[in-house]
């Protein structure tokens, strides 16, 4: 015990920075910040991809001790910043399925159980957030990760006390989130329009014919067309992935730039 606290700050510093900043980015990434994956594996995989970064040569630079408490903080949240930044355009798969699950008519189970948990009902937007781990790991989401991991060293080093939040950061954040929620209503605008068509003809017969219930018409085939809708568009997430993943690249690159 004593020969380890006699191991000087210059040793054991930039270690403690460096995998203060893999663990947060992981512990806040999507699918390795998911909720059923064990912390232990989360902090197994940070200690990895810290062990990679310090084989690959880290800049040294190294704060005062007297300034290492700072230090780690600013390591934690520039790790949190880009493992959100992932977070955020992963959920581009959810809004698309919560927009087409409001359309179909599928949320309608919440009314029944509104003691459940927000979205534990919708059943499209569940099933798109499988399929959207699915492509995320599959078009190198993690890889991805990894080099940001990595490469974010050369572009905010470790002896850095104090983060400056400027344009850049908030220019990112908002281009960020306005960039998920744009790629998530192209996703679902397709199969949406096509459903408001459905709507226009139920309007036209109820108005024909008066002693029809259009209601009863209207969901079942709104449901079944939906359905085989998105069965037809699952290309299109492949496609969206892609772009999440290059826009997830440019999100972070600003984010680090403006740091």
């Amino acid at each position: 015990m004593s020969g380890l606290l006699s191991i000087p700050y210059a040793v054991w510093g930039p270690v403690l920075l460096v995998f203060a900043r893999v663990v947060a980015l992981f512990a806040a990434a999507p699918v390795t910040g998911a909720p059923v994956l064990p912390g232990q594996v989360r902090i197994l995989l940070g200690l990895l991809v810290g062990w990679f970064a310090l084989s690959l040569g880290v800049p040294a630079g190294v704060p005062a001790e007297s300034f290492f408490p700072l230090a780690l903080v600013a390591q934690v949240l520039v790790g949190s910043g880009i493992g959100l930044l992932a977070t955020l355009m992963f959920t581009i798969f959810h809004t698309a399925g919560s927009l087409l699950d409001a359309e179909l008519g599928f949320t309608v189970a919440q009314m029944f159980t509104p003691f459940s948990a927000a979205g534990e009902e919708t059943l499209i937007a569940n099933w798109f957030d499988a399929l959207g781990t699915f492509l995320f790991l599959a078009v190198g989401g993690m890889q991805l990760l990894l080099l940001a991991a990595v490469q974010s060293f050369r572009v905010v080093p470790l002896d850095v006390t104090r983060l400056a939040v400027g344009q850049g950061v908030l220019s990112g954040a908002v281009q960020a989130f306005c960039g998920s929620f744009l790629l998530a209503t192209e996703l679902a605008a397709p199969i949406v329009l096509s459903l408001l068509l459905i709507d226009l003809v139920g309007a036209v017969l109820g108005r024909l014919l008066p002693q029809l219930n259009v209601l009863s018409f209207n969901i079942p085939v709104k449901m079944w067309l939906g359905i085989g809708l998105v069965a037809v568009a699952l290309p299109l997430l492949a496609d969206g992935a892609r772009l999440g993943l290059l826009q997830l690249g440019q999100d972070i690159t600003q984010y680090l730039g403006g740091i």
